[in-house]
């Protein structure tokens, strides 16, 4: 059998093009937040050659698996962001919706009709209200609000003055719905007001927009001239930069943001993120982050240029003096460099269907690895999680090694962490399982090491399983992959599961690598041993005391859905090498604390009546990432 019969994550990013605009700014960030794993994995597919924000984002340091013009073969996922689906192979397909004015909505009625069975996010809530009949009727599933983040957190604000100048930035395609038009009208209002306005009509690919939007920068000048404000109306040429706009907005004391209506506003998020604050019509997606006067003001948006100046006008005078510290904070879970990947990657790991943790989770994987193995072991495990058909489950990633070894590992994949803190030995394994489970909230525990990878439907069946049949651990055979090959493994386990409990672990017919348990049985018998002991003897005494606790075990024999990895770096020979290939040192080992813990627990299993915690060794619970306490070395 060929290793492809382990599906490999690889999200495909479809737009349009990547010509300067807020909805191409978001897929290039969305990418950005992928946890290093996903983005490795991800391809961007841009289905045109006008790509002036690729062509800078790549610049800046932007990278994913693969950028193509040419249609993908073989994704795991499609994500669309104004994309065409036409032709493309089936996959599951994700929608993110950026606009909720009429326009897009004609767009997306038209370009995704008879289409059913999508997962769908908005930018905003207000997009997400527009669309939520829509999302009901074509039976797609709403998968939550998905603002595109910010990629600066830092102090940009201008020092405001009393008698000088009041710097407003405005940044967009020069039209009227906008707010274009209201510019001069609002610097006609006060002599203090200097506008920054980065705008342009080259900011467009099309023919005819760059002829409409020409035309709206003639009538603004026009205007601005006959008003005599056109010193004071600083039109900028708008960059094409979308991972840097520190620069566009330093020194400005408001960011004004005065559109008819927008599915989110990222350019006032920016502001907020550099510490500016922001006069935003209430129509823009981005108004559900403004507080007034805390960072920021709402205001109506008016067709009349001039009165929807009075009305900003009125508000930049009592916004310029706000406190840039709150306008930061605000920002802080839309910000790349603040709290947006724990606020909204979730929702972006459903869209990319690659989500490790999910919220009505009822198991949790127990990821383990070592200092010393590839990370790409790793890798490949974290996939097959995340290929899971079934989703309700959640992940804690266990690290033998130093802190700053488990730290950037946690980093990578975006997951909670347990680690030694200590140089690894094949010994700490047991440990990490064991407070694992010792903080596991869920119903069900699945231990996981690097070199094990699941078929996609095993989580499925193994909780199915436990249900029908009442059991409360569940285990199956194994496949065995080497040199790119996976194949059965015949050898082992080669008797029923039945006969292993002898209390000798050389009789063990469990694969630890195989099993989903019952979090409150593995409690009751005492959990995993403080630690590892003799080969393979840590998971099998904890079968034994499940065992002993009156625990019903069914081991499914007609699958094979785990794959077992053989490379170098497996434990096998340095548990041979250091416990024997048999159970000769049991006497030994009993004198031992793991073992007497072991005598201890089927003493009082024996008893008529141990009581739900009376086999439960005293660990004390701390929360996912702290730094516990680590194995005697």
């Amino acid at each position: 059998m060929s290793q492809d019969l382990l599906p490999q994550i690889a999200p495909c990013f479809v737009t349009h093009n990547m010509a300067l605009g807020g909805a191409q700014t978001a897929v290039l960030r969305y990418i950005q937040t992928l946890p290093a794993w996903v983005r490795e994995r991800t391809t961007l597919y841009c289905q045109s050659d006008d790509m002036p924000l690729l062509e800078k984002a790549v610049a800046a340091g932007f990278d994913c698996g693969e950028i193509t013009r040419q249609a993908p073969g073989n994704p795991s996922s499609w994500f669309l962001s104004y994309g065409d689906l036409a032709g493309l192979p089936e996959r599951p397909t994700s929608l993110v919706l950026h606009s909720w004015d009429d326009a897009g909505w004609r767009y997306f009625n038209k370009a995704y009709a008879g289409r059913r069975g999508m997962t769908v996010a908005g930018v905003s809530q207000k997009v997400m209200d527009r669309y939520r009949p829509w999302i009901r009727e074509n039976g797609h599933t709403a998968a939550g609000i998905l603002p595109p983040p910010v990629t600066e957190f830092c102090m940009a604000k201008g020092n405001l003055d009393p008698h000088g100048r009041i710097v407003v930035g405005w940044m967009g395609r020069p039209l009227e719905d906008k707010g274009l038009m209201s510019l001069p009208h609002l610097l006609k209002e006060n002599p203090r007001l200097v506008v920054r306005a980065w705008t342009g009509a080259e900011t467009a690919g099309l023919e005819y927009t760059q002829k409409v939007q020409g035309e709206a920068m003639a009538q603004v000048c026009k205007l601005a001239a006959k008003l005599g404000v056109a010193d004071r109306l600083d039109i900028r040429p708008l960059d094409f930069n979308p991972i840097s706009y520190r620069h566009r907005l330093e020194g400005c004391h408001v960011l004004l943001g005065n559109s008819r209506k927008e599915g989110f506003l990222l350019t006032a998020a920016e502001a907020l993120s550099c510490g500016i604050p922001v006069v935003v019509t209430k129509t823009c997606g981005i108004a559900d982050f403004i507080k007034n006067g805390q960072n920021g003001y709402l205001i109506d948006w008016n067709d009349n240029p001039k009165r929807l100046a009075k009305a900003a006008h009125r508000a930049i005078l009592k916004a310029a003096k706000l406190d840039p510290v709150k306008c930061l904070a605000s920002a802080e879970p839309l910000s790349l460099g603040g709290n947006y990947a724990r606020a909204f990657r979730p929702v972006l790991g459903r869209l990319t269907h690659t989500a490790l943790q999910h919220d009505d989770a009822r198991v949790t994987f127990g990821l383990r690895i070592h200092q010393g193995v590839p990370e790409e072991y790793l890798d490949d495990a974290v996939n097959s999680i995340a290929s899971q058909t079934y989703r309700k489950f959640k992940v804690v990633l266990l690290v033998d090694g130093p802190w700053e070894f488990g730290e950037r590992l946690a980093e990578r994949y975006g997951l909670p962490l347990i680690c030694t803190g200590q140089k690894p030995d094949i010994e700490h394994c047991s440990w990490l399982h064991r407070q694992a489970v010792a903080q596991c909230d869920t119903e069900f525990y699945k231990p996981l090491d690097y070199d094990d990878q699941l078929l996609p439907n095993y989580l499925e069946r193994a909780v199915s399983t436990l249900e029908a049949r009442g059991a409360d651990v569940y285990g199956c055979l194994l496949n065995t992959l080497q040199d790119g090959e996976v194949t059965p493994r015949l050898h082992w386990p080669n008797k029923p599961v039945e006969s292993m409990f002898t209390g000798n672990s050389d009789d063990n017919m469990l694969p630890h690598s195989s099993v989903l348990m019952r979090t409150r049985i593995a409690l009751k018998a005492g959990n995993y041993q403080e630690r590892a002991i003799g080969l393979g003897a840590d998971d099998y005494h904890l079968w034994f005391r499940i065992f002993k606790a009156g625990g019903e075990f069914f081991r499914d024999d007609d699958v094979r859905n785990v794959v077992y990895r053989i490379h170098d770096k497996n434990s096998l020979n340095i548990r041979r090498a250091r416990f024997g290939h048999s159970n000769k040192r049991k006497q030994q080992l009993l004198a031992g604390a793991a073992a007497a813990g072991i005598a201890l627990a089927t003493a009082a299993c024996d008893s008529e009546d141990p009581g739900p915690d009376a086999q439960v060794e005293q660990v004390a619970p701390a929360d996912q990432g702290d730094r516990l306490d680590p194995p005697h070395s």
